[in-house]
């Protein structure tokens, strides 16, 4: 049942979005007195704007009116993949809000994406891994005054807000599947050490070993940087130790499709010989043979949640740090198997 609003902070847009379980446009279209609306969800609208007492502050009205409804999506990945449904999953947050989005990689000079501000022709930025947690960048944004929220950045005490899962423990998780499975000599293909989450995934995958009494050996990880090339040469060193691996564990779907790859080339079969994961569950997961087992990472999601905290922020900036974990799975499919006895 709706609640009025008992906080001395005013309700915004966003709270009657929320309380209407509308989008954020939406209950734009109804205050403005546009005629796109149905006539249920308008009474839903105009219902939770007077349980929280919502007012239309029209200097604010006025300011917005004039303010740019471009957003801008900075990415520095190589994964072409994993930036593919993070821009399909921005777009499509942005055109259901009534705002266009343009993607750009982050090139040495971020100026020429800033000088877009002063003619408010930029609303907010959104930053993904690696640039989530650039401190230059964050602190370039500020000094610009250029709201911004970060996908899945590592340091999570940041004023602001941030959208991410929980890397640590999925990474644990799929080290666990192949340890259930059998396999106690798992090699691990970590990420770029640019990239703050890379990290992470390791701890996991340590996390995991100990857990079982399987003692770590740094021998059995190897340095990619989420390319497809990457995962083939970490493969080959992998493949390539006196005691191969039985289980791959590669930080992403590209460096893992890279193994499956090499082993094509070897003529090691998967999984009867080998075992491979991957983690981000892109398109390439599925298609590729055999289909890849790994770890969904709802990367749409995560950038669709980013549109809507971005519009939170521009409304209403906020100076603590704000998390929001959205869910990962576990998805196996035909690249894993117990190993050969």
């Amino acid at each position: 049942m709706p609640r009025k609003n008992t906080g001395a902070r005013p309700a915004t847009i966003i709270d009657v979005a929320r309380e209407a379980g509308v989008s954020f446009k939406t209950v734009s279209r109804v205050l403005n007195g546009e005629t796109n609306v149905r006539a249920q969800t308008r009474e839903r609208v105009m219902s939770a704007a007077k349980a929280l007492d919502y007012r239309i502050n029209h200097n604010a009205r006025n300011l917005r009116a004039r303010q740019s409804r471009t957003i801008c999506l900075l990415y520095a990945n190589p994964s072409r993949n994993y930036i593919g449904e993070v821009h399909l999953g921005a777009l499509q947050r942005c055109q259901t809000e009534g705002y266009s989005l343009i993607a750009e990689e982050r090139s040495t000079d971020t100026n020429a994406i800033l000088a877009l501000r002063p003619d408010n022709r930029l609303a907010g930025v959104i930053l993904t891994p690696p640039l989530s947690d650039d401190p230059e960048l964050i602190k370039l944004l500020r000094e610009h005054a250029v709201p911004f929220v970060r996908v899945a950045p590592s340091k999570t005490s940041e004023p602001g807000r941030d959208v991410a899962i929980d890397d640590r423990a999925a990474a644990r998780e799929m080290t666990e599947h192949l340890i259930g499975l059998g396999h106690k000599n798992i090699g691990f293909i970590c990420g770029p050490v640019t990239h703050e989450e890379a990290s992470v995934r390791l701890q996991g995958y340590k996390d995991a070993l100990e857990q079982a009494g399987i003692s770590f050996d740094p021998e059995r990880v190897v340095m990619g940087n989420f390319t497809f090339d990457s995962g083939i040469s970490a493969a080959d060193q992998l493949l390539d130790l006196p005691k191969r691996p039985t289980a791959i564990f590669a930080s992403n779907d590209d460096m893992a499709a890279g193994v499956i790859a090499a082993c094509y080339r070897r003529r090691i079969q998967i999984p009867q010989e080998l075992s491979v994961a991957g983690f981000d569950d892109t398109p390439l997961a599925a298609t590729i043979s055999p289909s890849l087992t790994t770890i969904y990472q709802p990367s749409r999601e995560l950038a669709s949640e980013a549109v809507g905290l971005l519009l939170e922020e521009i409304a209403a900036p906020s100076e603590t740090p704000q998390r929001r974990l959205l869910d990962y799975k576990l998805i196996a499919r035909d690249s894993t198997a117990p190993p050969l006895v």
